[in-house]
């Protein structure tokens, strides 16, 4: 896997999704020197602040940054977003499967138009998953639809025919990958969303000006600007100066730092999980008495407290903390230095390396404090931090360390088993899961239609992985954001601020 392709991984996170509760904006009003206070205003031009980076295109297949991300769903809407409690409807109204799930008929909003005053139909959906599918990494999404076989029913009706059952169909699929353009040609910019493009680019920045098709009562503002500041700390100087509104991931000490803006902490369902891979595939951690003394050797409410500064919660070796269907009996592993430390005795693990960068907020300071609690238990760790710029450079390389930092979006449960493990996973990094077996109780969880039982079934495979995982996932870092006081909530899906009223 390339490094580019990695970091859109990470930076889609199709990764399901992940949705925070709210965050929050304000306007541009000669008024009130720049900022609009009055909670229920008009706004005028809503300035955001995000990560970006130089030549990335308006197009899922190019997009990697915050920035890029923040324009697209700006302009385009998907069939189904990511919301705090699952998956909500956008451009779709409603989603119904045939007796086996093998077949998802789904039906369009009313009334919905692009930028060009012409209707969404059923027919540029179409297009629309066949321009995604032909992507490597989002085309991994889409896999289990036969594009071939799905067909329009009527204008405002599609049939998606699947090539396996998947009861988790709107969720796991069209919650990760569903954005539409008119005539599935992404490059044209006309879209059903908010807002249209009138300038810029990821190096400098967009401006957006009103669609007139999109209902007005939904919009935050009538104009966008999203700015591209890679440095988390200029962010939060931007915010906090009234520069821009809303300033995107900043760092967790933002909370006391912000000084005239206020931090915003939506919590544990807008989160990045924090981890370390214990590779399944080599020594010592092919052991899985090894990754358990691991998992036991390590103190993570300290580790969230201090490396996080307190924004997060400790992690249970499992995604989807913070939203439904997550198995509360499933607890983040007690500390047991003795039996860490007579474990690691008995199977002669007396040293190893952590390789880590800080790419994300944490890792680093995480990977530190780890080293100190694992020389507790009796082992001795180096810890190898490496430039956050070529990290992910070579995977390949990566993969074959018995153990190094990283992190993911923050998703249910359900789509996150499939997303971390088994042999077709798109972010399985420790390789836990990668046979015929794993891969059958999570395709039967797939395809099992009575909820209770699926929730039942995936709770199983959570408690194995939670138990025997390679991904030893001890923290969720919860997203801290900058805002300007008194202004409307709006959603984030994705870990992207959605410019539309909630």
């Amino acid at each position: 896997m390339q490094r580019r392709t990695f970091l859109r991984i990470l930076a889609t996170a199709a990764a399901a999704a992940t949705a925070g509760p709210v965050l929050a904006a304000c306007s541009s009003d000669p008024s009130d020197g720049g900022n609009g206070k009055e909670p229920g205003k008009k706004l005028d031009t809503l300035r955001i602040a995000a990560i970006g980076a130089p030549g990335e295109g308006l197009s899922p297949a190019e997009a990697m940054s915050t920035a890029t991300w923040a324009v697209l769903y700006a302009v385009y809407e998907s069939l189904v977003i990511a919301g705090d409690d699952g998956a909500l409807f956008q451009l779709a109204a409603k989603a119904e499967p045939n007796d086996d799930a093998t077949v998802w008929t789904v039906s369009l909003r009313d009334g919905a138009k692009f930028s060009d005053g012409s209707p969404v139909t059923a027919e540029d959906v179409l297009a629309s998953f066949r321009e995604t599918a032909k992507d490597p990494m989002k085309g991994m999404t889409l896999a289990d639809i036969d594009l071939g076989a799905s067909s329009a029913k009527d204008d405002s009706t599609v049939e998606f025919t699947l090539s396996r059952p998947r009861a988790d169909f709107v969720g796991a699929v069209l919650g990760l990958s569903s954005l539409v353009f008119k005539g599935g040609d992404p490059s044209n910019g006309i879209g059903s969303g908010p807002y249209v493009v009138d300038s810029g680019d990821s190096g400098q920045g967009w401006k957006l000006t009103a669609n007139p098709e999109y209902p007005a009562e939904k919009r935050i503002s009538d104009n966008l600007e999203v700015q591209v500041i890679a440095d988390a700390d200029a962010r939060s100087r931007a915010v906090d100066s009234g520069a821009v509104d809303l300033a995107v991931d900043l760092p967790a000490t933002a909370r006391r730092s912000l000084r005239t803006a206020e931090a915003w902490v939506p919590g544990t369902a807008d989160s990045k999980g924090l981890m370390f891979i214990l590779n399944t595939t080599v020594a010592p951690f092919d052991d899985p008495d090894v990754r358990r003394a691991a998992k036991i050797a390590l103190d993570r409410r300290a580790l969230v407290d201090q490396a996080l500064d307190g924004a997060g919660e400790p992690g249970a070796d499992i995604p989807g903390l913070g939203f439904p269907g997550y198995p509360e009996k499933i607890k983040a592993p007690k500390r047991d230095i003795e039996e860490a430390r007579r474990i690691f005795e008995k199977k002669g693990v007396k040293e190893f390396t952590i390789v880590t960068a800080d790419f994300s907020p944490g890792m680093n300071d995480g990977a530190e404090l780890a080293a100190r609690q694992f020389e507790e238990a009796g082992v001795k760790v180096t810890v190898d931090k490496r430039d956050p710029t070529t990290y992910f450079a070579d995977m390949g390389a990566l993969k074959k360390l018995p153990v190094f930092a990283s992190y993911f979006v923050n998703r249910p449960l359900e789509s996150g088993l499939s997303f971390l493990t088994g042999s077709k996973a798109m972010f399985n990094l420790s390789g836990f899961g990668s046979n015929p077996e794993w891969d059958g109780k999570l395709a039967a969880a797939q395809a099992e239609t009575d909820d209770g039982r699926r929730a039942g079934m995936i709770a199983d495979l959570a408690e194995e992985m939670h138990e025997d995982g390679g991904e030893l996932l001890w923290g969720y870092a919860n997203a801290v954001h900058g805002r300007a006081e008194g202004v409307p909530d709006m959603p984030v899906s994705l870990s992207v601020p959605l410019p539309e009223k909630k």
